[in-house]
């Protein structure tokens, strides 16, 4: 009687191969986070009235249009390009976004953006969780959730294209990790998620590339693929993503492709930038490798700060590149595909890390703002490299003192030796949650305006577009603004968002020649035209003529 009245009160015990409430919730809350992560603060920016402005207002222009019958093929001006007046290669967040900016002019592309970005993410930890296990995507989520602490400015707006394309490429990093595992049916997918994030912005093109073409190799020596499907498969993929840019550079007056590789030297013709050079881009690698973590400390967001940063690192701990050939060798000879994955992405990250800040222009300061967190992903990748490294090279000692420490609990009795699966997944779930709160608290209070939104653009923009609308009928109309005052990209950022907000209210806005050559809208010279004046922050006039009066005479009276 004793011995039955033992068997049932014991604990029953779930089969590995079953499936049990607390997997779905360990593989519920890596979504979670960083769902919670970007739509927070994007509720909250849309609860306090937010519009886009400047480089916002040109990429809802370009969403608004993408439905159009002449949707933009090429992405938004880089600087990349030396004055060159060129783009970022191609219009994939534009096309993305348009149903979003439809369902909702004012706030829908922001949104749309949060949520693109989170499902870009989920897929990510979706693939980590099906090819690399539940700590895989544990540790990606985690993360993001540093990510929002160190260096929150993309969460606070993700529509913004450095913002938007950053996410993508953390994505593709997650997917690559996989990829580079032999899981060849994924190659397609980065195919597609690197093509957003170097339509989004062209600093993702040198690591983009070094990913795609390791992976593809590492992937194929890992584990032989059964079939061909998956080449076709990218083939397909890439025709679709690139076949706007390609239209745009042989059937277009200004192809963007050419004006691009002439500012790069690969074309001659065109005026090549003077860059910062090799040893800046080693210093770049130098930061990453730092002792001091960079997941650890936040990305300062000012160029001159992020910048000296960077130039002041000692370029010997570019020694870093060796160890970690030297892992990777290792590892494949211990058949550690993990490890070996690891490594590859973070040598792919490291020399489109040195390429970039080799090539940054040099009186491109303004460029430091975006492309720091290209650091901050380099030495998180390197980081979690010689991590796992070490935890792989602990795992057979772990192993072959197993059986002691089994045999000391068994011991001591059987309260101590049963430890319940759910317990532990609990566990998990709790650190999860609590890194969610405070990721999310952290991001929201002391953080939520350390990237500036312009919150008196958005009163302006909006009183201007109540004139317009009381003064000029539907239909074309030309506008100016002049503006005297600290900030000199304040008239420009505006008459993006008034562009905008007249454009999907029914007017056909025009602009002065350097604006038009940004957003494609010219002044229709018998059209009505109005001119705002700004004084600093305050818009104190508006001056209305029948037809276009330049700026210049308008500044004379």
């Amino acid at each position: 009687m004793s011995t039955l009245q033992a068997i049932d009160e014991a604990p029953a015990i779930v089969p590995r191969d079953q499936p049990v409430r607390g997997n779905r919730l360990v593989r519920i809350v890596p979504h979670l986070l960083v769902w919670t992560l970007l739509l927070v603060p994007t509720i909250r920016s849309m609860a306090r009235g937010w519009r886009p402005l400047a480089d916002d207002a040109t990429i809802a222009i370009g969403a608004w249009r993408s439905l159009s019958l002449h949707p933009p093929l090429i992405g938004q001006l880089t600087s990349a390009a030396g004055g060159a007046n060129a783009s970022d290669p191609g219009p994939l967040e534009y096309w993305l976004l348009s149903p979003f900016a439809h369902l909702d002019p004012g706030q829908g592309v922001l949104l749309g953006s949060a949520i693109l970005c989170a499902v870009i993410l989920s897929v990510a930890i979706h693939v980590l969780w099906r090819t690399a296990g539940v700590w895989a995507t544990i540790i990606f989520s985690l993360i993001i959730a540093d990510l929002a602490i160190t260096s929150p400015t993309p969460f606070i707006d993700p529509l913004w294209n450095n913002a938007f394309g950053f996410f993508w490429f953390i994505a593709l990093l997650g997917v690559a990790f996989s990829v580079c595992r032999g899981n060849l049916r994924y190659f397609p997918l980065i195919v597609f998620i690197g093509s957003v994030a170097v339509d989004s912005n062209l600093l993702y093109l040198p690591s983009v590339g070094c990913l795609l073409i390791a992976a593809v190799i590492c992937g194929s020596f890992t584990k032989k693929p059964h079939n061909r499907r998956w080449v076709w498969w990218s083939a397909g993929v890439a025709v679709i993503c690139w076949a706007g840019p390609l239209y745009q550079q042989f059937f277009e007056a200004r192809p963007n492709l050419s004006l691009l590789f002439r500012s790069s030297g690969i074309l001659g013709g065109g005026k090549v930038p003077k860059t910062e050079g090799w040893g800046f881009g080693f210093r770049a690698l130098s930061r990453a490798a730092s002792l001091n973590p960079i997941w650890a400390s936040p990305r300062p967001i000012k160029p001159f700060v992020s910048s000296n940063d960077i130039a002041h690192r000692n370029v010997l701990l570019c020694l870093v590149l060796l160890v970690l050939v030297a892992i990777a060798i290792v590892a494949w000879r211990h058949r550690r595909p993990e490890v070996v994955s690891m490594c590859v992405i973070s040598l792919s990250v490291s020399v489109g890390t040195i390429l970039l800040f080799a090539r940054t222009p040099v009186n491109d300061f303004a460029a430091f703002i975006w492309i720091n967190l290209a650091v901050w992903v380099l030495g998180i990748c390197i980081w979690l490299t010689l991590g796992l490294a070490a935890v792989a090279a602990i795992r057979p000692q772990i192993a072959a003192i197993r059986p002691q420490i089994a045999s000391i609990r068994s011991e001591s009795g059987r309260q101590m030796v049963r430890v319940s699966a759910r317990a532990k997944r609990a566990g998990a779930i709790v650190a999860l949650v609590v890194a969610c709160a405070a990721g999310t608290l952290v991001l929201v209070f002391p953080y939520g305006d350390q990237f500036v939104l312009d919150w008196a653009g958005v009163a302006r923009t909006q009183q201007m577009g109540a004139d317009v609308e009381g003064h000029v009928p539907r239909g074309p109309v030309g506008m100016g603004i002049l503006y005297s005052g600290p900030n000199p990209f304040q008239a420009g950022g505006d008459e993006h968002g008034l562009a905008y907000l007249l454009l999907t209210r029914g007017w056909t806005p025009g602009m002065e020649p350097p604006i038009d050559e940004l957003l494609g809208m010219p002044i229709e010279k018998s059209s009505p035209f109005v001119v705002f004046t700004e004084h600093g922050e305050k818009l104190v006039g508006a001056r209305y003529y029948a037809q276009y009066q330049p700026l210049w005479f308008v500044k004379k009276t």
